[in-house]
C-alpha cells in the first residue's frame, strides 16, 4: 500500500530514490530468478539494466520477455507505448524474432496530467529523445517509430495492423484508456496487452475497470505492478 500513496508517488517519481528502490528490488528479484531460471534470459535482463535506466523491476521486464517470446510465431506485430530509456524495448526486441516492432511515445516525457492526477504526476516526466533510442537499438531490424501522443500518432498509420502483443507503460489514465480502446480491437484472438503500474496508479487501474464493463475479457492481475488482458474473441 506504501507506493500506492500519492504524495509518496509524486515526491520521489521519475527521481534517483525512485529508481534505486526499483533497482534494490530488481537485484532481490535476480537472485531469486538465478535459482531457477535459464542463465542467458537473465543475462539480458541485466545488460539491458546496467546499459539504461529502467522503471520496471526484473520480474517485470522477466514477464515482458516471456510474452513477447511468445508471440514470436504469432500472427501480428509489436507495439510499446511508453518507451522511456528503451530498457523494455531491447527486451523486446531480444525476443520478436523478425516481427515489426512499434515504439510509440512522445519521447518528451509524460504529457500534462488531468486535474486529478496532477497530484501524483508531472508533465515532461520520463523524457528521452528519440534519437536516443534509435542509436540504442540501432542493431535491430524492423523497428519503427511513432513520435507524438498515442494513439493520434498511429491513427491512420496502424489502423489496418493486427497486433499480438501490445505492451503499455503510460502511467495516466487517458493515455491508457485511449490506447487500450485503438489496440485491443486490433488485437488477434489470443493477443495480450500487458500493463506496467495497474496497481499502483489508480488512474491505470480506472481505465482498465472501464474497458472491461460488458466485455467477456477481464483484467489478470499479477503479483508484479502490472496486469494483463487477453483477447478471447474474433
Amino acid at each position: 500500500m506504501l507506493l500506492r500513496n500519492p504524495r509518496l508517488q509524486k515526491l520521489i517519481g521519475g527521481t534517483f530514490i525512485e529508481w534505486l528502490g526499483i533497482d534494490m528490488a530488481a537485484r532481490a528479484e535476480m537472485l531469486a530468478l538465478m535459482m531457477h531460471k535459464d542463465w542467458n534470459k537473465l543475462k539480458l535482463l541485466r545488460r539491458a539494466r546496467r546499459e539504461r535506466r529502467s522503471m520496471v523491476t526484473n520480474f517485470e521486464s522477466f514477464i515482458v520477455h516471456s510474452i513477447a517470446t511468445g508471440m514470436a510465431k504469432a500472427p501480428g506485430d509489436i507495439a510499446e507505448v511508453g518507451v522511456f530509456q528503451g530498457s523494455t524495448a531491447k527486451v523486446i526486441c531480444e525476443a520478436k524474432g523478425e516481427k515489426t516492432f512499434h515504439l510509440c511515445d512522445t519521447f518528451e516525457g509524460l504529457p500534462e496530467p488531468s486535474e486529478v492526477e496532477k497530484h501524483i504526476e508531472v508533465k515532461g516526466r520520463f523524457a528521452c529523445s528519440i534519437e536516443s533510442i534509435q542509436k540504442y537499438l540501432k542493431d535491430y531490424k524492423q523497428l519503427e517509430y511513432h513520435k507524438g501522443f498515442c494513439p493520434e500518432s498511429v491513427k491512420g498509420v496502424l489502423d489496418n495492423h493486427k497486433f499480438c502483443f501490445v505492451h503499455l507503460d503510460v502511467d495516466l489514465y487517458q493515455s491508457t484508456k485511449e490506447c487500450l480502446e485503438y489496440f485491443f480491437p486490433r488485437l488477434i484472438p489470443g493477443g495480450v496487452v500487458l500493463s506496467h503500474d495497474y496497481s499502483i496508479l489508480p488512474g491505470v487501474r480506472q481505465a482498465f475497470s472501464e474497458f472491461c464493463e460488458g466485455r467477456q475479457e477481464q483484467v489478470i492481475e499479477l503479483p508484479t505492478t502490472q496486469c494483463m488482458l487477453i483477447k478471447t474473441t474474433a
